[in-house]
């Protein structure tokens, strides 16, 4: 049987393990991909695509949603990748009560994030179309329709309060030797009225005020976002890696002996990140 589990700490961000084994696929799939639903949106569920259909899929989803119902579905693809059947695998609710920035390629480079005034004060969504003068109408007609356009030109103000965090967030855009997509995903509470998986553009990131006291350190940071498509759902940096297993392994041996199968290992989500701690 299917099971979501949901993690609420930040190791690396809230996340759900989504567990479905392979009597659970659709008939003849030779491959398999997971698709999640949430507010009237779906989004393939990153790391989780086209998947070899002979084991367990088994995916550690770090895009959840908080605090909405998220529903799973299995997707069956033939030889040629043509979706052939699908099937549902379950609900799930991430209960988290905060706002986390993270890196969509690596969630490993993330911050949980204090919303000031400044974020998300208004936002802006576009409609398609223009409008057109044909020649002697003294009104015009609108040429041009498809899905209205995501959000555009939205504020974002937050604050931080150490260095760490504040270097970790200045890293989830790159520096000067290590290159990063400029694309934030942002996860806010259900009361933020900004989409609730909002991937941005982050074409400039603003360090404005750095306070120091007895109590500690603010760091203050203001960016102007657009939302943008998920990149590359097929990439993932919460994923378990053989330096994780390193750190807790000396031998295959070993491995076998605290496991039974593969898919055992990968259902232990505490060995993931390891290595980088």
């Amino acid at each position: 049987m299917s099971t979501l589990t949901p993690f609420v700490d930040m190791n690396p961000v809230p996340r759900v393990l989504i567990d479905v084994p392979v009597v659970e696929f659709p008939v003849g799939a030779v491959a398999v991909s997971l698709a999640r639903t949430a507010k009237g949106r779906t989004f393939k569920v990153r790391g989780g695509q086209m998947l070899p259909a002979g084991s367990p899929a088994i995916v550690l989803d770090p895009e959840v949603p908080f605090g909405v119902e998220s529903s799973y579905t299995v997707l069956g693809h033939d030889a040629a990748g043509n979706v052939i059947g699908s099937f549902p695998v379950g609900t799930v609710t991430l209960a988290f009560d905060g706002c986390v920035i993270q890196q969509p390629l690596d969630a490993r480079l993330s911050v949980l994030v204090t919303p000031l005034l400044g974020f998300a004060p208004s936002t802006a969504r576009g409609t398609p179309g223009e409008v057109s003068y044909p020649q002697g109408r003294a009104l015009p007609g609108l040429v041009g329709l498809g899905p209205r356009r995501g959000v555009q030109g939205l504020p974002i103000e937050v604050m931080v309060s150490s260095f760490e965090d504040a270097d970790m967030l200045q890293a989830t855009l790159g520096g000067y030797e290590d290159r990063q997509l400029p694309v934030w995903l942002v996860r806010t509470p259900p009361d933020v009225r900004i989409p609730r998986v909002l991937f941005c553009h982050v074409p400039e990131l603003v360090e404005t005020d750095v306070t120091r006291s007895t109590a500690g350190v603010t760091v203050l940071f203001s960016a102007t976002v657009t939302e943008v498509k998920p990149p590359a759902e097929g990439i993932s940096g919460a994923v378990l890696t053989h330096s994780d297993m390193k750190v807790f392994f000396a031998t295959h041996t070993q491995v076998k002996a605290a496991y039974v199968t593969h898919s055992d290992v990968k259902r232990d989500t505490s060995l993931i990140g390891a290595a980088d701690a």
